[in-house]
């Protein structure tokens, strides 16, 4: 299907199986991952924008070139196939959302786009957020690095040395 055909569409019919546009917020984290169908959907850009609207609770992303000074360049980072993904470390901006919107910063939240044609913007509504927690391991964190152990070796002993006075 190509972009065309998938872009005529009527949202109501649109199903996207595992190739759904979103994006997961994490404040705790600081970051913002935004996966690969986003960038399909506004047409493969070189560059991004974010547009954050308190009073109506959205964060737009809108493409741009590279060469914006308020762009975000995702030439080098993203390659288009089905799977790919681009992570943000964006704290400021995150917590200046937290800020308005009083969500729990320990949750990830996923919010799913929704598609404007005639202005070409990827839309996420905080509304349609759905939270839930960060997946960690028993002990609360990342799992401690395995230390190498040296079997013990006989031969690497020192012998003491023995002087021989004259």
């Amino acid at each position: 299907m190509t972009m065309v055909e998938y872009r005529k569409i009527p949202d109501s019919e649109l199903t996207y199986g595992n190739d759904c546009p979103y994006i997961d917020i994490q404040c705790e984290t600081g970051r913002l991952f935004i996966s690969n169908a986003v960038f399909r959907l506004i047409g493969k850009p070189t560059g991004i924008r974010f547009r954050w609207n308190a009073g109506k609770r959205s964060l737009l992303i809108e493409p741009t070139n590279a060469e914006d000074p308020e762009s975000y360049p995702v030439t080098s980072t993203v390659t288009y196939k089905k799977h790919g993904s681009l992570i943000i470390g964006c704290s400021t901006m995150l917590n200046e959302m937290w800020s308005v919107l009083d969500w729990d910063k320990k949750l990830r939240f996923r919010i799913v786009a929704k598609y404007n044609e005639q202005a070409n913007v990827a839309i996420f509504d905080m509304k349609d957020a759905i939270g839930s927690e960060i997946p960690r391991n028993i002990r609360g964190g990342r799992l401690p690095k395995k230390t190498k152990k040296h079997p013990r070796r006989r031969h690497c002993r020192k012998k003491p040395t023995q002087v021989i006075y004259k």
